[in-house]
């Protein structure tokens, strides 16, 4: 080979290797802020967010899939949801004859109404995970070409879900005396206090939407007064199952105070939180209420709903939605706000396009 051909040659070489230290060192900053992320996670469904985002910028992943035994039941996070009918296939030929409980799906915002999609099994990695809580298996579909560190990467991933499935799982089993309110079974304001500020840094950081809900019982005080506070008790415990059984896996029931309650809604933009309220509500008007005594009554309540905008901390979500709560107890209760024909026709003060529309 000519001389200048050598040295050009070289030259190529050795700019390959910069290129590639290059993004060798990117893609370890990136793994170590996620890492980080996935530590201070306070629930799985968090922990698996923090992963599929790491992922999806390391590998462009076309799939990601997590599942976990408990027993002989299993659970799986998968993202997209068009992937879910060749995934349970999988799940259920890795785990055996257990029973697919729940499915919940990564991205609220995404391919809702997206066809099925299938993939070759000889393309989808796969690595187990143990645990004493159970055996589990990360699933990844990587759409971009596989470096050779990505496999020392994905082996850091795999070694933190490890450790924070343990972690959720054991912090799980203690949730119902340290977390939960035993009357209602909803999260306690102790309980909120973390989980609301882990919410608004984690929404701010990676730029989604988050919404918040705040409802209380109408009149409630008039059912201590006139039917006493056993019947009282009962209102509560069953409105809050209701609410509990209405929303979405990845969404959270607190008993803020009293008949005062609140649902944090990660990656939820306005309107979706505003239907919600407005689900809730025409949940609660139908619900009837089982009393001690054996009678039956029905209860409505009130919602206010505010979403999470730029430099919001959750002091200032709390107040926004106490505010439009206490707009709907005075204009007559048994109502949702904001309207959502006047947020949609507000143009004076138009929302921030990522967190609240």
């Amino acid at each position: 080979m000519p001389l200048p051909l050598i040295r050009q040659f070289h030259h190529a070489v050795t700019a390959m290797g910069a290129a590639l230290g290059l993004a060798k060192r990117i893609d370890y900053k990136t793994l170590n802020r996620y890492v980080i992320g996935m530590n201070s996670s306070l629930t799985l469904d968090h922990v698996l967010s923090e992963a599929a985002r790491c992922l999806k910028d390391l590998l462009d992943y076309q799939l990601f899939a997590f599942a976990v035994q408990h027993q002989d039941r299993a659970e799986a996070w998968i993202d997209p949801r068009a992937y879910q009918d060749p995934l349970r296939k999988v799940i259920k030929r890795d785990f055996g004859p257990v029973h697919l409980q729940e499915v919940h799906f990564l991205s609220q915002l995404a391919d809702n109404a997206a066809q099925p999609l299938s993939f070759s099994d000889a393309r989808l990695l796969s690595h187990v995970i143990m645990s004493p809580h159970g055996l589990a298996r990360l699933y990844v579909l990587p759409q971009r070409r596989m470096l050779p560190y990505h496999e020392d990467m994905l082996a850091i991933i795999v070694k933190t879900l490890g450790i924070a499935l343990n972690n959720c799982l054991s912090v799980k089993r203690l949730e119902s005396d340290a977390a939960l309110d035993p009357l209602t079974g909803c999260y306690n304001r102790r309980a909120y206090d973390r989980m609301i500020e882990h919410q608004v840094a984690g929404a701010h950081r990676h730029d989604t939407p988050m919404s918040l809900i705040m409802f209380d019982i109408d009149h409630f005080k008039q059912v201590n007064d006139n039917l006493g506070h056993p019947a009282g008790d009962a209102v509560l415990a069953q409105v809050a199952g209701a609410v509990r059984r209405a929303i979405r896996q990845g969404d959270y029931l607190v008993r803020y105070g009293g008949e005062e309650f609140l649902v944090i809604l990660p990656e939820t933009r306005l309107v979706r939180a505003l239907d919600l309220a407005r689900r809730l509500k025409a949940v609660l008007e139908t619900l009837d209420i089982h009393l001690p005594d054996g009678n039956h009554i029905r209860k409505t309540a009130s919602f206010g709903v505010a979403c999470l905008k730029p430099g919001w901390d959750n002091a200032r979500l709390v107040k926004e939605a106490d505010t439009m709560l206490y707009q709907a107890k005075t204009l007559g209760r048994n109502r949702v706000m904001p309207k959502l024909d006047l947020f949609l026709a507000d143009k004076n003060t138009p929302p921030h396009p990522l967190k609240c529309q």
